[in-house]
């Protein structure tokens, strides 16, 4: 698996550091490492250890180097922690079998500080970090020189950890009041500005196509080539009284599905989608692979879809028909914030990743071909302390968005991503007190890309007039508003019952790759 992800991050191209923009290729490669935890009493056998390595079809990796000379380290890309860190050469992980076969993982390359002239110790076993997965990094806390995007920093604070159970390290964005230590320091999107490589704490994200393996990380500027339309800008939440924020939250005002089956489309709305009204607070984060919505929401779409949760051998996966990326391949969820909705397409949320392990689920499903299912519930996480009703929008949302996280003005730069851009169009952000630039327009949208009759209202108009459509408010019945079909009829997959053999619903406990450390939630 090793050299897999070496190709891949041999073939992305150079970072480039032009004028006060840094940008920085991210590789999306194979999982060679547990990319998340799932129930502690499942039952650990072939097939959840092949979900687990199967799940993502890859993270997003950055190969940055440490010290000098320079070791090159690879790192996973996550905007919902905030620390960097690195895996050391004499990590439990990388040098007792035993602890490998535990977490069925190896490690990557790997940082030796005995090599680095400019290695200094800060505080020895002084970095813990815990996330909401339940995976660890722990070690000790020190300052390196870290080249990166084309630039260096000098003295970076970092995690040198000694004990993992992950065989890369975490390339922590967030903001420095995230980070896992006792007491604040400048992080990396810090010291970026501190020690002037970009003009202000800002940076955009690209993940591309999920069948890309390529996309990019743009600190200090933004693509206009990248995102369709215009640049939308929204605060980040904070709750009454809160000085800054600690992650990257927004109001979501309303999650529908576009789902047409024997000529009828339905929508399903999770909040009244007015600014006057309660609406849902998300977070976007990239280090979390799949996403997860309130159950309010994810009842709704799991009862229309015949998902099924996997609370039988208790690993809380979705399950899903593979049939719907063909019988249903304008299938999309739609995502609105104020004024912008983003529109996930069928294969962003029906991923057929199972491969040939099909046959090794130990539960028999009523589907020809099986998929997992991109959407899960946040039910369950007041086990950790946690109100169900949040959202936690991981890659497979991200991945048809671009956004500009503003960590110097609390605000979210969101758009339709220009899916496999070729093209650069590059604006450096000069922090302006301002904030993010106003008016910003990116590629125009042609006519089969142009989705403005999915507005994430409340009501919907088919454009032949001819199709019946069905709106439902989450937790409410469905309200008919044109047509006279049987509920037979509007069944996702006829002759199944949703209720079977797997509960809907269920719990997910599922977090893959990294998601938000535990210390800041």
């Amino acid at each position: 698996m090793k050299s897999t992800l070496a190709t891949l991050l041999a073939l992305a191209s150079a970072a480039v550091a032009e004028n006060n923009v840094l940008n920085f290729p991210l590789s999306r490669g194979a999982p060679h490492f547990r990319i998340g935890n799932i129930r502690k009493n499942v039952k650990r056998d072939t097939y959840t250890h092949s979900l687990i390595n199967n799940i993502t079809g890859g993270a997003y990796y950055a190969e940055v180097s440490v010290g000098t000379p320079a070791q090159q380290v690879s790192v996973v890309l996550d905007t919902g922690s905030s620390d960097l860190w690195v895996v050391s050469y004499k990590a439990d992980l990388c040098t007792d079998i035993e602890i490998q076969r535990k977490w069925q993982d190896s490690c990557d390359k790997t940082y030796n500080p005995n090599r680095s002239s400019s290695f200094k110790i800060l505080e020895e076993d002084g970095f813990e970090i815990r996330y909401l997965d339940n995976s660890t990094a722990a070690g000790d806390y020190v300052t390196d020189d870290l080249k990166i995007a084309g630039t260096t920093i000098k003295s970076l604070q970092m995690g040198y950890a000694t004990r993992t159970v992950r065989g890369a390290g975490i390339l922590g964005v967030g903001y420095s009041s995230n980070v896992a230590s006792t007491q604040r320091y400048p992080n990396l999107i810090d010291q970026f500005v501190a020690q002037k490589l970009i003009a202000t704490k800002a940076y955009s994200l690209y993940l591309n196509d999920r069948r890309s393996d390529q996309g990019n990380i743009l600190f200090g500027g933004i693509d206009k080539d990248k995102f369709i339309g215009d640049l939308t800008i929204l605060p980040i939440y904070m709750t009454k009284g809160q000085v800054e924020p600690i992650h990257f939250e927004v109001e979501m005002q309303s999650v529908s599905i576009d789902l047409t089956k024997d000529g009828k489309t339905t929508k399903i709305i999770s909040t009244n989608p007015s600014r006057s009204q309660t609406s849902t607070i998300a977070i976007l984060d990239s280090g979390t692979t799949l996403s997860y919505l309130p159950k309010k929401i994810t009842d709704q779409l799991h009862n229309l879809l015949s998902v099924y949760v996997d609370d039988l051998w208790e690993s809380g996966l979705t399950f899903i028909d593979c049939k719907y990326l063909t019988s249903n391949p304008d299938l999309r969820l739609s995502f609105t914030f104020g004024d912008k909705t983003i529109h996930v397409p069928v294969y962003e949320i029906v991923l057929d990743l199972l491969g040939d392990i099909q046959d090794q689920l130990p539960f028999k499903l009523p589907f020809k071909r099986t998929c997992i299912f991109g959407i899960q519930s946040t039910d369950g996480f007041d086990e950790d302390g946690f109100d169900e009703d949040w959202a936690l929008l991981g890659e497979t949302f991200l991945r048809s968005a671009y956004v500009v996280y503003d960590l110097s003005h609390h605000q979210i730069g969101i758009a339709q991503a220009n899916l496999n851009s070729t093209k650069t169009d590059i604006v450096e952000l000069t922090g302006g007190s301002g904030g993010l630039p106003t008016g910003l327009k990116g590629i125009k949208e042609s006519a089969t890309s142009n989705d403005s009759g999915s507005n994430g209202s409340g009501t919907s108009t088919d454009k032949d007039g001819s199709k019946e459509t069905e709106t439902v408010t989450a937790g409410s019945q469905a309200t008919r508003t044109a047509g006279s079909g049987t509920d037979e009829e509007n069944a996702a997959v006829p002759g199944l019952n949703p209720r079977g053999a797997l509960a809907v619903a269920g719990l997910t406990g599922f977090f893959a790759l990294v998601g938000s450390a535990v210390v800041a939630l």
